[in-house]
């Protein structure tokens, strides 16, 4: 089961990447050569280290959360979903849009995607995941998405961007909603 929820976290949470990616190499600014490997490498490893600091994170949290650790990731990850699914539909994909052939940006949007990762990170102690394979599988599915958002953007249009971060939230909601009722039942 371990393996399968990090497959689906690191899904859900590469669809907002995604949804940038679609958005953002739809740009009027033509995309330099190398861009496209940029963005995806520096999303990537954004999350993988946000997945670590959430993780630490989080071991430093079990402690105080020991008997109620499953109702605390179900918590998190339902935060994060609502955040994804709630920002995607009210944004304009419009304001999405930036120059990503500069360097500064694709640390900004780096950073601002990865932020879910780092809550994401805090609750797999509780669910007694392993950081390594999270930090793997994360890096590895938010690339692909990435990057392959990046190839395709222009050919699908900014609504496609805008509810691949909405479908993503949702999956992280039923992610925390699955693992609440196993421990439950």
């Amino acid at each position: 089961m371990e393996f399968i929820t990090i497959i689906i976290i690191a899904f859900g949470l590469s669809l907002d990447c995604l949804g940038i990616a679609i958005i953002n190499s739809m740009a009027p600014e033509a995309l330099r050569p190398g861009t496209k490997l940029k963005v995806a490498l520096s999303f990537a490893l954004a999350h993988a280290i946000m997945i670590f600091g959430g993780y630490h994170l989080g071991r430093t949290l079990l402690a105080a959360f020991i008997d109620v650790g499953y109702w605390f990731a179900f918590a998190v990850l339902v935060f994060i979903g609502l955040k994804m699914f709630i920002s995607n539909l009210k944004t304009n994909p419009m304001t999405k849009a930036f120059d990503v052939n500069n360097p500064k940006t694709i640390l900004g949007l780096s950073i601002a995607t990865s932020i879910d990762a780092l809550v994401a990170g805090v609750s797999l102690p509780f669910l007694h995941y392993r950081l390594d394979l999270s930090m793997f599988f994360v890096a590895i599915i938010i690339f692909a998405m990435t990057f392959g958002g990046m190839q395709i953007g222009k050919h699908f249009g900014f609504k496609a961007g805008k509810l691949a971060g909405a479908i993503g939230g949702l999956i992280i909601i039923g992610i925390g909603t699955a693992n609440l009722l196993i421990n439950l039942l």
